[in-house]
């Protein structure tokens, strides 16, 4: 069913929906708002005009466009850090932690190619940002830096001239050019496709670990 023109010349409304159903609806178009326009564009009224629905029917939802606001980057931010951890906990194997890391950096990639609009809103946000947007970037990043850090110690340990090696800061490293990726992917994906990226992951991962060559047999303990 479509919205159709009143005889009386009134604005045609869209149809009505379960309210489940409009609560997505209302999210949808403020997510394709942050993304073409950035996020100062989103408003109650913004919002309404992009669903062409009236503004009391934004507010039976959300009581404010702060409100409208953090429901959606609570509900991109569980996609988003759902697809971070299932990516950081894929299975290692430390016989080949270059492998084990060009898989994550695939994951990666198809997160950001399976959801564009979430990680545009998160890695490319138009204007100022807010202070839950910061939050939930910071927590994604902690949660891949904390894996990427216990990882990497466990593939150096038993590893010549490994002491020197500050895996903080190499786990801080390794997330911002999987960061770095997702952004070239959203700019500039004709320049930068999946191939390309994932394929300069793999060489990086290789010359890094041959600086480190294994004393003995490792194993998973």
């Amino acid at each position: 069913m479509t919205a159709t023109k009143e005889a009386n010349g009134k604005r045609p409304y869209a149809p009505r929906l379960p309210a489940a159903e409009r609560r997505e609806q209302l999210l949808d178009a403020a997510l394709e708002i942050i993304n073409t326009r950035g996020l100062a564009a989103v408003s109650i009224d913004a919002v309404a005009k992009a669903c062409d629905v009236t503004r009391p029917v934004v507010y039976g939802q959300f009581t404010d466009a702060h409100h409208l606001l953090k429901e959606l980057l609570d509900r991109e931010a569980k996609h988003a850090l759902g697809q971070l951890a299932a990516a950081a906990a894929l299975p290692v194997d430390l016989a080949d932690p270059a492998k084990w890391f060009a898989d994550v950096c695939r994951a990666l990639v198809a997160a950001v190619l399976e959801r564009p609009a979430t990680w545009r809103a998160i890695l490319l946000p138009v204007g100022a940002v807010p202070a839950p947007v910061r939050e939930y970037r910071r927590q994604g990043e902690q949660a891949v830096m904390t894996q990427f850090a216990g990882v990497g110690r466990r593939f150096l340990r038993g590893r010549d001239n490994a002491a020197d090696v500050d895996v903080e800061l190499l786990a801080r490293s390794l997330v911002r050019v999987a960061e770095e990726m997702g952004r070239l992917l959203l700019e500039a994906p004709d320049d930068y496709p999946p191939e390309r990226v994932l394929t300069f992951a793999a060489m990086a991962a290789d010359a890094f670990l041959a600086r480190y060559p294994a004393r003995e047999p490792v194993g998973d303990a």
